[in-house]
C-alpha cells in the first residue's frame, strides 16, 4: 500500500475545497463525483471529519467506515505496527499520519476504496 495518506489527503482537500472567491471550482466534468462527508467522529486526538473520496472503485459506506475507525482507535495502541501505525481492521488497511498542523489523521483502504479523517 505504501505511504498513500498524504497524497489522498491532498486530493480530498482539493476536491472538498469551498467555492469562495479564492477557491477553484471542481472541474466541469459530468462524471465528477464529490467526496462523501460522513460527519464528525471522535478519536483519541479529538473530533475529526470523516471523508470518503470518490475513487474509480467507488466510495466507502459511512457506517462501515465509522465502525472500522472505532475499532482502529481501540486496537491501534496495542496492535498497530511501524511508524505509520498500520493495522488491518475487518479487511481495511489503516494507517495514521500527521497533517500540516501536526494533528494525527487516519486513512484506510480496501479494494480501491478509501476513507480518511481530517481536521474538523
Amino acid at each position: 500500500m505504501g505511504r498513500w495518506l498524504p497524497a489522498l489527503l491532498g486530493l480530498v482537500l482539493l476536491t472538498a475545497c469551498g467555492t469562495g472567491p479564492t477557491h477553484a471550482l471542481p472541474p466541469a466534468d459530468p462524471g465528477y463525483t464529490p467526496p462523501v462527508d460522513c460527519g464528525a467522529i471522535t478519536g483519541p486526538a479529538g473530533k475529526r471529519s470523516l471523508i470518503s473520496p470518490a475513487l474509480p472503485a467507488g466510495t466507502a459506506a459511512c457506517a462501515e467506515a465509522i465502525d472500522v475507525l472505532h475499532s482502529y482507535y481501540r486496537d491501534a495502541p496495542r496492535k498497530a505496527q511501524g511508524t505509520a501505525r498500520r493495522l488491518v481492521v475487518n479487511g481495511w488497511t489503516c494507517e495514521s499520519d500527521t497533517d500540516s498542523h501536526n494533528a494525527p489523521q487516519v486513512g484506510c483502504d480496501k479494494n480501491g476504496i478509501a476513507f480518511l479523517t481530517q481536521n474538523h
